[in-house]
């Protein structure tokens, strides 16, 4: 069994902007919820200036994926909005001082004086600038492997991090090739050659020099008191050094400092990567936790110092470049030594230093070049909120996981619950927010329902005898099981010849083995769909037909939460194509290929088509639908619409009573209706996992953040 090294987790700093790049004027998103509760999705300067942290993640993979998890959400919700993320350090363009977009805090006070002490000290200008900030600590484990491999190590973790601090201030030029990504800006002419954030002029700094003493951490604290003493900084936060040591909570003071051990050192002179959707690649990960513990194993007092101020402006000379070459030759024997997982990074970093490749910086102009550098800026940020989009609906890397659970993952993410995937073939995944952990298993199992629920509810006649026995409407019913003899089931058969039915598998889901005979029943055609439903199942339901719209309520918490009507499988004419190739094009679009739904293509759809007086090669009319299928499962292709607002409460509570009857806490409620202005209705049956994709994104109509709900079930979310 591998054992954890490290942790390291990402906050992420970045301006709303609008498609023109200037800054947005509105309100922080309300589906993120209070920014002061959110531990992933927050504000740090102003209303428009967001950051995203990561929680602290045992490797560089896992923090890049839930890094790369929080952006893409953020940036779906933001493309709702016509926003974009501006993917650049320096500022994007910024309105008027007097129509500046401060924060709101609501009832923390504190945070606005605050922001307005700042701004005071500062201007709004120099706190628009957005950054990465790397947090790392070590795990016991790879600790005490270090002290036994290597000589001169310090015997308290306290006192390694004070080292690598010190020594890091002096060897801070080398993180400057790796993220140095600043060397333009858009409001002035200065430039540099690798980040203009980070020097004297033009960086993020104290106004007033703060001298912090890094010698062990009493001198730390008492360096940084001593600043506070003489109003140089109002408080620990204010200190604007490359790199900090820090406690465990996320506004530390210096009394958490003084009163436990340093919980981690964060490294803040990181400008966001603005080639990578996220701000910050796996490998620059990587290499900065090599940099550190390499910082620790430094004999420091031969450590040559260059100031990083100097490289951020002026780049790299040849000496200095040697000097890095061989940084990353000892890099690869440390990485094999420790047993870490940088091998291939270093190698690739090792290459485009010797192969003098562009660096982060260089290419920036290359592109302001081209385009200039908001139409540059303005393409990146453009393409990342494309490749959101196209990742609304999924999680990168597990493609396993059913839709609906990956929507319950989304949801969880903008509210700033941790996740971790126990079973992607199961879907069964853990939620943290901090105090309490719940297990969900496809989205709607969970530590609230009872065991027998699901039973009962894939037993359709069982489920039907309930619902007849609490005064719920539902279709007449005759079960045939797979013992009969012939005889009797002929005999059936014969007495239902002329109705109209509906014939389906007792136990299964998703529309498999239905037939719907929705005119008067031949013999031939009753055998048909008897014998098509025993291949799915060992008993068979015969069901009168109903007439009208099926409409999923969703109700959780006994609350009848969104209705969507499930409209049959179809296709729209676009006046050319054929019914076979208005299919195709369906399949493929982003809505199907995002889910791998399919239109099955069989007999029962041809002979549907047959009986509208169509075939597959019939074109229809430019907005004219055709009906594929009788059927309406999402799973076959039926579409959901929302229709919570127009459905009357009538039916939403025949829903709710109905889930009240199976002390159900998820349940999908399949009704149907053939006028909404009668009080007619019949309840097909119900779902323990009803799936939430068509409730929280309707083809049309308004959907609802089913998985929201879901999670406030388990007192995840507390509203």
């Amino acid at each position: 069994m591998e054992e954890d090294l490290y942790n390291i987790g990402i906050e992420r700093e970045g301006l709303r902007c609008d498609k023109e790049g200037k800054l947005s004027q509105k309100l922080h998103p309300e589906v993120f919820g209070d920014r002061m509760k959110n531990d992933f999705i927050t504000t740090d300067w102003g209303e428009a200036q967001m950051e995203l942290r990561t929680p602290a993640c045992k490797d560089t993979a896992e923090c890049y994926e839930k890094l790369n998890e929080i952006t893409t959400v953020v940036l779906c919700e933001l493309n709702n909005r016509d926003e974009l993320i501006w993917p650049y350090s320096m500022q994007c363009i910024l309105p008027k001082e007097e129509d500046f977009p401060w924060g709101d805090y609501g009832e923390f006070q504190d945070e606005h004086e605050y922001e307005m002490y700042l701004y005071d000290k500062y201007g709004y200008r120099m706190h628009c600038m957005s950054g990465i900030h790397v947090n790392f600590n070590f795990t016991d484990v790879l600790f005490d492997r270090i002290k036994k491999m290597y000589q001169g190590i310090p015997e308290k973790l306290d006192d390694a991090y004070f080292k690598i601090m010190r020594v890091f201030m002096k060897k801070a030029w080398i993180l400057m090739y790796f993220f140095g990504a600043t060397p333009l800006q858009l409001s002035e002419e200065s430039t540099s050659k690798l980040s203009l954030r980070n020097t004297e002029k033009s960086g993020f700094t104290n106004t007033r020099k703060v001298e912090v003493d890094l010698s062990n951490k009493e001198e730390y604290i008492k360096s940084i008191r001593q600043s506070i003493e003489e109003n140089r900084i109002r408080t620990a936060k204010e200190v604007y050094v490359p790199i900090r040591a820090k406690s465990k909570h996320k506004n530390y003071t210096l009394k958490e400092l003084e009163a436990g051990t340093i919980n981690h050192i964060e490294v803040r002179l990181c400008d966001i990567n603005p080639f990578e959707k996220s701000g910050i690649s796996k490998e620059q990960m990587d290499i900065t936790i090599m940099f550190l513990i390499k910082c620790l194993l430094e004999n420091e007092e031969q450590v040559e110092e260059h100031y990083y101020k100097d490289i951020a402006r002026d780049g790299l000379n040849q000496d200095e470049k040697e000097k890095l070459i061989q940084e990353l030759k000892e890099y690869q024997t440390i990485n094999d030594k420790l047993g870490l997982d940088f091998g291939e990074t270093i190698d690739g970093y090792l290459e485009k230093v010797l192969n003098g490749e562009k660096t982060l910086a260089d290419q920036v102009v290359e592109i302001s070049e081209k385009d200039g550098l908001l139409k540059g800026i303005l393409g990146l940020a453009n393409k990342y909120s494309q490749e959101a989009e196209e990742m609304r609906y999924k999680i990168a890397g597990h493609p396993g996981l059913e839709p609906s659970t990956q929507i319950v993952i989304k949801d969880a993410i903008s509210r700033g619950i941790n996740y971790r995937i126990i079973d992607e073939k199961k879907s069964f995944v853990e939620f943290d927010n901090g105090e309490i952990r719940e297990c969900i298993i496809q989205a709607s199992k969970t530590s609230k329902d009872s065991y027998i629920y699901p039973f009962i509810t894939d037993d359709k006649m069982y489920a039907k005898r309930i619902m007849k026995e609490n005064g719920i409407d539902t279709p007449k019913c005759i079960c045939l099981d797979n013992k009969m003899s012939k005889e009797k089931i002929n005999r059936i058969i014969k007495n239902l010849v002329g109705q109209r039915l509906v014939v389906k598998p007792r136990s299964t889901n998703y529309g498999d083995g239905i037939t719907i005979l929705d005119n008067p029943v031949t013999q031939e055609q009753l055998t048909d769909a008897i014998n098509y439903a025993f291949t799915f199942d060992t008993d068979v339901l015969i069901e009168e037909y109903v007439k009208g719209n099926e409409y999923r309520f969703l109700v959780i918490d006994g609350k009848c939460i969104h209705v969507s009507w499930r409209r049959r499988t179809s296709v729209v004419g676009d006046g050319v194509s054929t019914i076979q190739e208005l299919i195709d094009k369906k399949v493929k679009s982003p809505a199907f290929a995002r889910f791998n739904r399919k239109i099955v293509v069989n007999q029962l759809m041809l002979d549907y088509l047959a009986e509208q007086g169509y075939s597959l090669e019939y074109v229809p009319a430019d907005g004219e639908r055709i009906y594929l299928h009788k059927i309406s499962n999402v799973s076959k292709g039926g579409e959901g619409v929302g229709v919570f607002e127009e459905m009357p409460d009538y039916f939403k509570k025949i829903a709710e009573k109905l889930v009240k009857v199976f002390n159900a806490k998820i349940c999908g409620v399949d009704i149907i209706i053939d006028d909404l202005n009668s009080t007619d209705y019949k309840v097909i049956e119900l779902n323990d996992n009803p799936g939430i994709l068509s409730n929280e994104y309707p083809v049309e109509g308004k959907g609802v953040k089913a998985g929201i709900e879901i999670l406030k079930l388990l007192e995840l979310i507390k509203d």
